[in-house]
Formats: C-alpha cells, structure tokens, sequence
C-alpha cells in the first residue's frame, strides 16, 4: 500500500489511541456478527498492524471468516465495533433479538 508519511503518522496516532482499548475489551469476546441480513453469534479474534484491525470470526452457524477495517475507519464503544463505509457491526447483545422470535 502506498501511502506519503503524513498519512503514516495520522494512521501510526489512531492505532495508539484504539489498539490497546480494542484488544482489551474484544479479543476472545463472544459477540453478535452483523451485515445486512446477515446475524449470528460469533467469538472474535483480532488481529491488528501498522495499517488497521483484521476481526476473525469462528462461529458454529457460519463458516469462520475475517473482516477488517482501517484505523481511520473502525469505531468502537463499550459493547460495539464497527466500521464506516464497510457495512459491518459486531455487538455484545443480539441487536435485532424479534428476527429469533417465533
């Protein structure tokens, strides 16, 4: 990828400010995987670089895969990721429980 240093350093500054935070409240967690019709319970394995966070996801109801998002991008709070402009979420609670309701 190439990138001129100013935007290096602005995206070296986001990974210090969001890295720590980001492994210590997600790595291992057991969370909600959401992408347009897509829902289902996963446990999230982060991995993170100079450039952004890869999320793998292993889950029983769908094969295991990885989403990823650049430092700029991913937004995250006390039971939530997500990234902008992707279109996917992860959350700590099942954040549409009425599509398990029969």
């Amino acid at each position: 990828m190439d990138k001129n240093p100013s935007e290096n350093d602005k995206l070296k500054a986001i990974r210090e400010q969001k890295e720590q935070p980001l492994l210590g409240a997600f790595q291992g967690a057991k969370m909600w995987f959401h992408e347009k019709y897509l829902l289902f319970e996963t446990t999230v394995n982060i991995e993170t670089d100079a450039w952004g966070a890869r999320i793998t996801l292993n889950s029983i109801a769908h094969p295991t895969f990885t989403i990823s998002g650049r430092w700029d991008m991913i937004h995250f709070g006390p039971d939530y990721i997500g990234c902008s402009m992707v279109g996917w979420s992860l959350y700590s609670e099942c954040p549409f429980p009425e599509w398990f309701e029969e």
